[in-house]
């Protein structure tokens, strides 16, 4: 059934940023198999903005919100307004864990016409891509791969500043995936001596790990060649990436969100395996070193200046 001349998608993605980033190019590649739809993510409400301002999303809502609990009822407790909107859906598509079927029984008993749950990352010992992976759980068979996300950059910077700004994101989700603090303060003063300005990138869980880094940091040779940028909204964070000459970071969210706005990206793999969990954009380079400790600062260096040119 189709309302309005729209056909009413709703996508349910738990996870952390990076997870709900990595849908993307399944969302895209879902807005261009159907004839006018009109989708809802319901996901991770750092990134639900992004969706809305790249228009990969026509609504958005965060699945922390209680009324996202009700799925998992076995009173079938929807709310009146909830209990309409699910009328209205078409298909429902849920990357979520559902052992016993309670989500499946609840969204067909409120009139959803289609309904697909599958784990939302492949086995561990599967050989396959997380994108790859999401496509196949519900048929799709054309994904755009590099993906890039299409945003504005904000107009932040003039000058020819704007044009060597390197970000660096040094924290992760795991301390096990971070590149130890001693080498990003050592990488940093390399590229001081070559009079490449940092924008050094944090998230809440990074405050630490920033102002360690700064405490192993000399002055600055010159002013502007260091700034920050803590606890921002993703998209405000998104619009300075757009402006910087490349990335540098971990297997984090932040590392896939570079990636996917086309920068140039250097993401530092330990013990993750790249093949799962590779960036997606149009020039990324993968380091892996299984014990991160041991990466030379110099590698990264090399990787700067001989991929990214």
């Amino acid at each position: 059934m189709v309302w309005d001349n729209f056909m009413r998608i709703l996508i349910i993605r738990p996870g952390a940023i990076g997870d709900t980033l990595l849908t993307f190019p399944i969302i895209k590649a879902i807005r261009n198999e159907y004839v006018n739809p009109y989708i809802t993510l319901v996901g991770n409400p750092a990134v639900l903005p992004l969706a809305l301002a790249s228009g990969l999303a026509d609504e958005t809502s965060d699945y922390g919100q209680l009324q996202w609990s009700s799925l998992f009822s076995t009173y079938n407790t929807f709310s009146p307004a909830m209990r309409d909107q699910l009328q209205q859906t078409e298909l429902a598509i849920c990357w979520l864990r559902d052992p016993e079927g309670v989500v499946e029984r609840n969204l067909c008993l409120a009139g959803v016409k289609k309904v697909i749950i599958t784990a939302g990352r492949p086995p561990e010992d599967a050989a396959i891509h997380v994108v790859q992976y999401l496509a196949q759980t519900i048929g799709l068979q054309q994904i755009e791969l590099p993906f890039q996300l299409s945003l504005k950059p904000a107009e932040l910077f003039t000058g020819d500043i704007v044009n060597r700004r390197i970000a660096i994101h040094p924290g992760s989700g795991g301390a096990q995936k971070c590149w130890p603090v001693p080498s990003f303060a050592a990488l940093i003063k390399h590229l001081w001596q070559r009079n490449y300005p940092i924008l050094l990138l944090a998230g809440p869980a990074d405050r630490q790990r920033i102002e360690d880094i700064l405490r192993l940091l000399p002055p600055q040779p010159q002013p502007g060649l260091l700034s920050t940028l803590i606890d921002k909204p993703l998209i405000h964070v998104a619009q300075h990436l757009l402006q910087c000459w490349c990335y540098i970071g971990n297997d984090s969210g932040v590392t896939h969100l570079a990636a996917m706005l086309g920068i140039p990206t250097i993401a530092l793999f330990g013990p993750t395996n790249p093949s799962t969990w590779r960036p997606i954009g149009p020039d990324v380079t993968v380091i892996q070193e299984s014990h991160l400790q041991s990466l030379p600062v110099e590698t990264v260096l090399d990787a700067i200046f001989h991929h990214t040119l």
